[in-house]
């Protein structure tokens, strides 16, 4: 995003240095500027080229562009400091209720633990130690038959299943 910004940043500058250098004859002419409020005496600028003027026109506009969108910018740091302080007051909850499920199953789990290594039940794995290498898969899984007329196939595979046994 920062490169972008910078990019866009570098075509407008270069489209105003373009303008400028192919209309020099216009912009390095001296122009004073005459403001009339109507309260006070006018004013008259001294002379100035025409290229500060515009430079210091639109760096004005810059500057007004973003006093606008400096609140839209706080109300959007506010918002995200409430929504990171809600995702955090849930996770705190969160670890609390499993705690108690934890509890509840039996299932003993360190305090000490951070919330964010605690391991749910997607997250554990089959570990097959060194004492038992594991019983052969392929047996106690099932198998399907393609003569078998029957509408639920898990009814063949546990059928198998217990004729394996």
């Amino acid at each position: 995003m920062k490169k972008a910004t910078l990019i866009i940043w570098v075509i407008i500058f270069g489209v105003i240095a373009l303008l400028i250098f192919q209309n020099q004859a216009f912009f390095l002419s001296n122009q004073a500027l005459r403001v009339n409020l109507g309260v006070i005496k006018a004013y008259h600028t001294p002379q100035l080229p025409i290229a500060i003027l515009v430079l210091f026109f639109f760096l004005g506009g810059v500057l007004i562009a973003y006093l606008f969108n400096l609140s839209a910018r706080f109300k959007a740091r506010r918002t995200i400091k409430k929504l990171n302080a809600t995702i955090a007051s849930q996770g705190t909850e969160v670890d609390g209720l499993r705690r108690e499920l934890n509890e509840l199953k039996g299932i003993e789990t360190p305090e000490d633990q951070p919330a964010s290594e605690t391991l749910t039940d997607t997250d554990a794995t089959q570990k097959i130690t060194a004492d038992s290498p594991g019983e052969d898969q392929a047996d106690a899984t099932g198998t399907f038959s393609i003569d078998s007329k029957a509408g639920n196939p898990l009814e063949n595979v546990e059928g198998k299943n217990e004729e394996n046994k």
